[in-house]
């Protein structure tokens, strides 16, 4: 026979409990009910996870890995111990598989199911973290559960009694509170807030910089000492192992005062020879409640706006359960009897999470038939959309999924091409509250291709957004031309893969027309491109700008050219710098002829083959041909190499049909000139390109 189990993977501690025979029960491992969420590396290269693990740290702290839930899904820490690189998913796979082995044992089964809790607050990407980490540890995750509603089940569940409950949940690193209504044993979510680096870890903190600050003021002379156990400056002559190992003590003596301050109005903390220094101090509870007064003030701020996002005040609330270690702090209670009611206290507070979770993994896991009489609906704790233009907004979050919605949930809404004959949009998604993408977690990226040509504007893109029970996103976007799907599980995105799409970029290849005619024009053009370069850099789209300028002899029917491949702007500026007037010839420069065509070719080869990045041409000219074949070829060339072409030329001429048909803008250089500056045409093309690179 095989069991589900329910895991609370903490940030400090970790649990595993079962549901059998009707009852729910801690497993113990190592004869314990809970196990440190460590690991570490013996000098062997054994592996040490839970308990031992935590005891070496206080010898070894380097060869140690704690509080790895803090980093878990942020896609770029990671750990060297022992030549070993261990990422926070492969250390809560370690710890999770610790559990496993655990549990097994205590019920002489297989455990090959489990139903693993999060912080209601934590994101997509690290949802997604800690599922990867399940399944690395053998286990099938039925569900991640949020926290806050394992506990409310574990509270209610079988209690046959209709409230309204607010989950208060302080743990090592993270705080999520949640507002749940429960109807027998149906369990809904209201709503969630909280912070996923906030807990018990910096209240310790906290209390270690207090006792180093006091100490300092006594032996100034080794004031610089302190800074080094702060991570505020260099080793000096001190032994990178001596550093870790003051700190670790250092927080080892911060965890115990703060454990019997929960109980005793005073602690001790006493250390000798911490790099030389002995450290004994005395604590009160009225000092050590001023510094944690402020991480538990913004829990309360979070308390109050959940209610406000739950329609309820707090007279509504029936009972204020609290969750997780760090809520044994006595200011915690006081808070909260202030801003709602007395909170109840579980006899087992580490375990109600686990416990929770396992009478959910066992209605998941029971056969067809035999269901627990239980149900529940979380919500998604941040909204969810997509980057679109709306105004002069080139970087607006269009939400599709509002914040505490429902899960799960599916939704969808319809965005067109922004401009002619576009056939490809990059679709980036965002999870916050911003109302600008840049200021929200990025997700996930793709690009939708294969759109057909056509005016701006009429190709409908259908972007459907899926949130499963676990509050995992999938994202499909569709093309009313097109008869098959692009899926973006964001599961499976490499966010480090998709930078490219995340911040845009453009190569801008300037066609410069140097014959006479344009001797009035050219110093302000030389000035015009590089404020240009200055402008699209302030909008954000990482810029290269190149150069391609051309002009006819006088004695011969062939264009000369000459080419400056894309550059930052500014070497750019000293490629502009060397154009001059008739230096390539000097009688003239007619787009639109067969003798042009040439010259198109050269300045479509002269943009780098990187298929990322956006290829903008700007043509500046003011002379014309109107040959129409060649008209019709020089646009096929644009075309075809995917160039927007923006035209500063003649009214009237095919130099507007060539920023038409490839999806640039037109100005009429004539009309312009002693009334507009080139500096303002510029910037107005920059704007469109900048629009045009975020969609």
């Amino acid at each position: 026979m095989g069991y589900a189990v329910g895991i609370d993977l903490g940030t400090t501690n970790s649990v595993v409990a079962v549901r059998r025979r009707g009852s729910v029960q801690t497993l113990p491992v190592e004869g314990r009910p809970v196990m440190p969420s460590a690991i570490a590396v013996r000098g062997g290269g054994q592996l040490l996870v839970g308990q031992s693990a935590k005891n070496l740290a206080i010898i070894e702290p380097a060869q140690t890995v704690v509080s790895a839930k803090r980093f878990i899904g942020d896609g770029k820490t990671a750990w060297e111990i022992q030549g070993q690189r261990f990422t926070p998913t492969d250390v809560s796979g370690h710890v999770l598989a610790k559990l496993k082995a655990a549990a097994e044992a205590a019920l002489s089964a297989r455990v090959t199911e489990a139903v693993i809790t999060v912080p209601a607050y934590f994101n997509n990407p690290q949802r997604h973290a800690t599922k990867l980490a399940g399944e690395a540890a053998g286990l099938r995750v039925l569900q991640l559960l949020p926290e806050p509603t394992a506990a409310a089940i574990r509270y209610g569940f079988d209690k046959q009694r209709d409230q309204t409950l607010l989950v208060y949940d302080l743990g090592g690193g993270t705080f999520d509170v949640s507002v749940l209504r429960v109807d027998g044993n149906d369990f809904t979510a209201l709503a969630v807030d909280g912070d996923a680096h906030l807990g018990g870890d910096d209240m310790d903190m906290a209390l270690v910089e207090h006792v180093l600050g006091c100490v300092r003021e006594r032996i100034a002379a080794k004031a610089r000492w302190f800074d080094y156990l702060l991570g505020r400056g260099g080793r000096d002559t001190i032994a990178p192992r001596d550093l870790a190992l003051a700190r670790q003590r250092l927080k080892e003596a911060a965890e115990e005062a703060k454990k019997e301050l929960s109980q005793s109005d005073t602690a001790f903390i006493t250390l000798s020879d911490i790099l030389g220094t002995h450290i004994e101090e005395e604590v009160s509870l009225t000092t050590y409640n001023k510094l944690i007064r402020p991480f538990v003030d913004r829990t309360i701020e979070k308390v109050k706006e959940v209610l406000n996002a739950a329609r309820l005040r707090p007279d509504d609330v029936d009972r204020v359960i609290l969750v997780g270690g760090s809520t044994r702090n006595r200011l915690v209670k006081e808070r909260l009897t202030a801003a709602v009611k007395e909170p109840w206290t579980a006899e087992s507070v580490d375990e109600v999470v686990a416990q929770g979770a396992a009478i959910v993994a066992s209605s998941l896991s029971a056969p067809e038939g035999e269901w627990a009489p239980i149900t529940f609906v979380n919500v998604t704790p941040f909204a969810l959309g997509v980057r679109a233009a709306k105004g002069d907004e080139i970087d607006f979050f269009q939400i599709l999924i509002p914040k505490n919605s429902s899960v799960p949930r599916e939704t969808e809404h319809e965005f067109t091409t922004w401009r002619a004959h576009q056939t490809s949009v990059d679709i980036a998604v965002f999870q916050g509250e911003h109302a600008r993408c840049k200021e929200n977690t990025f997700i996930g990226s793709f690009r939708l291709s294969g759109i057909p040509k056509g005016p701006a504007g009429q190709a409908g893109i259908l972007v459907k957004f899926a949130l499963d029970a676990s509050d995992l996103l999938a994202v499909t976007a569709t093309c009313n031309d097109l008869r098959a799907d692009t899926v973006l599980d964001v599961t499976l995105v490499s966010r480090e893969d998709d930078s490219q799409l995340l911040r845009p970029t453009a190569d801008v290849l300037f066609l410069v027309d140097t014959s006479g005619s344009m001797s009035s024009e050219l110093d302000g053009v030389k000035r015009s491109c590089l404020d240009f370069a200055e402008r699209v850099a302030r909008e954000g789209v990482e810029c290269r700008l190149g150069l391609v300028d051309f002009d006819k002899p006088p004695s011969g029917s062939k264009y000369r050219w000459e080419i400056f491949e894309p550059m930052s702007p500014v070497d750019f500026a000293g490629a502009i710098a060397k154009l001059s007037i008739g230096r390539l010839g000097g009688c003239g420069c007619y787009i639109g002829e067969p003798s042009t065509i040439p010259v198109i070719q050269a300045f479509i080869q002269a943009f780098p083959s990187d298929d990322r990045r956006l290829k903008i041409g700007i043509l500046i000219s003011d002379e014309v041909g109107n040959d129409a074949k060649a008209v019709a070829d020089i646009i096929s060339i644009l075309q075809g190499s995917r160039v927007c072409f923006h035209v500063l030329g003649v009214r009237g001429s095919c130099h507007e049909k060539l920023a038409r048909e490839t999806g640039g803008c037109f100005w009429d250089i004539h009309a312009t000139r002693g009334k507009v500056r080139f500096e303002d045409l510029l910037a107005a093309v920059a704007h469109e390109i900048t629009v045009l690179a975020l969609r």
